[in-house]
């Protein structure tokens, strides 16, 4: 029963029109304010909130599209994928899936993939911390098992490719960017990683998005849908020739970027 009122709530809630007093008046009781008017007012501040939060994670495509776009799709959005969770740091994540789909953004086919960076920045941002890699147990692995080692990356490390220049994009939307501000969105793609810099806490640390040549975006990807140290390697050589196995791995050690692993299954 209780399950039946909720839903329905829900339902008048994210109805494209207000529902009449009639129908409110069977959900909520009226008093000073009418049912209606009590339904109208509640819906604001769950609108307002959800809208407040998605321009929050993401600046740079309000910034691209302007606030009116912005607060239309953002209306149309909320209604698709209702949050269902109490923390609001969780809503927003099919929002580039969203923005691919949506008819008004068709002339701004980079769109989508700035969301996606501007997520990952998000997560990276709120992803829990980790230890950083145990060197000394890592010597104690004989040479002749590295190949068959699965590496673990740390839990804010996002990767992501794009057909467009999005770190580009991303940089000259910032707020305090005082650089060159011509842009080609059709000069080529990134292959990015997003990642915190510095200690284990995330008090006083930035979140840094780098840039990475196809070869280490392919190790790195592989790494992180778990495969093993020697097809990894291998995946990374056949994208990129002048991938050195040796050089990436003290560098995602030193960034903490790699910080575990374990034996490959037998």
């Amino acid at each position: 029963m209780l399950r039946d009122v909720q839903r329905a709530m829900a339902d008048l809630l994210m109805a494209a029109e207000t529902p009449d007093e009639r129908t409110a008046g069977d959900l909520i009781r009226g008093g000073k304010l009418s049912a209606a008017h009590r339904l109208k007012v509640y819906r604001h501040n769950v609108f307002s909130n959800l809208r407040g939060a998605l321009r929050d994670i993401f600046p740079v495509v309000n910034r691209i599209v302007g606030d009116a776009f912005f607060l239309h799709a953002a209306d149309q959005f909320i209604r698709a994928a209702a949050s269902r969770s109490g923390d609001l740091n969780r809503f927003g994540r099919e929002w580039p899936a969203f923005l691919a789909d949506y008819p008004h953004a068709t002339e701004l086919p980079y769109l989508p993939d700035v969301a996606k960076l501007e997520w990952a920045w998000h997560e990276c941002f709120h992803a829990a911390d980790a230890a950083t890699l145990d060197l000394e147990r890592l010597k104690s692995v004989a040479p002749d098992a590295y190949a068959s080692l699965v590496f673990h990356l740390h839990p804010a490390v996002r990767l992501l490719a794009s057909a467009y220049p999005v770190l580009r994009i991303w940089q000259v939307n910032q707020a305090d960017f005082g650089g060159d501000m011509q842009l080609d969105w059709t000069r080529g793609g990134d292959t990015l990683m997003v990642r915190r810099d510095g200690g284990g806490s995330r008090g006083g640390v930035e979140v840094v998005i780098q840039s990475l040549t196809p070869g280490v975006h392919r190790f790195l990807c592989e790494l992180q849908a778990q495969r093993a140290l020697e097809p990894a390697a291998a995946a990374a050589l056949e994208t990129d020739r002048e991938f050195i196995l040796q050089e990436i791995l003290l560098e995602c050690v030193r960034h903490g970027v790699i910080i575990d692993f374990s034996r490959e299954a037998a």
